[in-house]
């Protein structure tokens, strides 16, 4: 990323395992103040929405899993007539939504779980999609004229989209602008019962956040309880089966990660950091096509130093010297002086560039 990027990374460490750590934690902007309105006609606002809203799904945690849900806002979004070209709902705890160019709506699981009656859920579509004023940083303006100018390259950690997305996660309609959308609203009307259901769902992830919490002052073993009781009480939820996956991983409980992690991809199949850690398992039971799949698959969604770092490994472990430099090399471009850079250069040397 730019220098004007911070990565806050969180490390997965196993024993015994070739690429010794993978961090699996995204970047954010730090804060820049917002220059004059971005002029776009509608036909660039539709293209920088296209672009954006996929990766900045990414960086919220992936696309909630629930059909019936998108169906449901899709309908609603339509029938209020708030313009909305696309809603989409992130799998993510906090309260916030986001409003992107084209006319493109990105909802919280988490806000849409606090959300007490019919009329602040149609305040949310209408008002929250006008909360896009088309202001931007600098960073944000430029990433916009190179998108527009340039063809962009997927498996780039630095392509122009993700930067904008980044900087999209860091404006948030939230708090203060949330009280705002939702002020002076009766409240009769009765919720999606899809809608509804997202409130009863709420202890399992506050248990997640607690386990999260404890496995970081390090102790594993309390937190993969507390995670299995947050998965046993809220069935089906990817991203709490994902979570035990991945604390089983970095516990080195390879068959019970597996199993999880399995399980979250089959509910989720579009998000990187689940189809990362289940890449990264296969890689070290040596299913090294199963690997390079779910590798692939993640590198899609949100291509970083991390999933392209592990296709290099599964690359060269498969027998494919040359494809394995190409992902080392992206590796070395983009984290020169990081851990994961410096031992891409190194496995570059070993497999006889210079």
């Amino acid at each position: 990323m730019a220098n004007k990027m911070k990565c806050l990374t969180r490390r997965l460490t196993l024993a015994g395992v070739a690429a010794a750590t993978l961090w699996l934690s995204g970047c954010a902007v730090v804060a820049e103040m917002p220059v004059a309105r971005l002029q776009l006609d509608s036909a660039g606002e539709t293209r920088v929405g296209e672009a954006v809203t996929p990766r900045l799904l990414q960086l919220l945690g992936g696309p909630y899993h629930d059909r019936q849900l998108a169906s449901d806002l899709k309908r609603l979004a339509a029938r209020n007539g708030s313009g909305l070209v696309e809603v989409v709902v992130a799998d993510r705890s906090e309260q916030a939504l986001y409003a992107l160019p084209g006319n493109r709506l990105i909802l919280t699981r988490g806000l849409l779980a606090g959300v007490r009656n019919g009329e602040e859920l149609n305040a949310l579509l209408v008002r929250g999609r006008n909360s896009y004023t088309g202001g931007m940083t600098r960073t944000m303006a430029g990433a916009v004229r190179e998108l527009e100018s340039k063809k962009s390259d997927p498996l780039d950690p630095d392509a122009a989209e993700i930067r904008l997305a980044a900087g999209f996660a860091e404006r948030p309609c939230d708090g203060y602008c949330l009280t705002g959308l939702l002020a002076g609203l009766a409240g009769r009307a009765d919720l999606p019962k899809s809608v509804a259901r997202l409130a009863e769902l709420r202890p399992g992830y506050d248990t997640l956040a607690r386990a999260q919490e404890i496995e970081a002052a390090g102790d594993s073993s309390r937190a993969i309880a507390l995670l299995l009781q947050a998965a046993g009480e809220t069935p089906d939820e990817p991203r709490l089966l994902g979570s035990l996956g991945l604390a089983y991983l970095r516990a080195g409980q390879l068959q019970p990660a597996r199993l999880h992690l399995q399980k979250s991809v089959k509910l989720q199949p579009n998000y990187y950091r689940t189809q990362m850690g289940l890449g990264f398992l296969y890689l070290q039971t040596t299913r090294l096509d199963e690997a390079r799949r779910a590798l692939e698959a993640s590198a899609a969604l949100l291509p970083v130093t991390e999933n392209l770092f592990l296709l290099g490994e599964t690359h060269e472990k498969s027998g494919n010297p040359g494809r394995a430099k190409e992902y080392y090399r992206r590796v070395v471009q983009h984290d020169s002086t990081g851990k994961l850079g410096r031992e891409a250069r190194a496995r570059l040397a070993r497999l006889g560039e210079r």
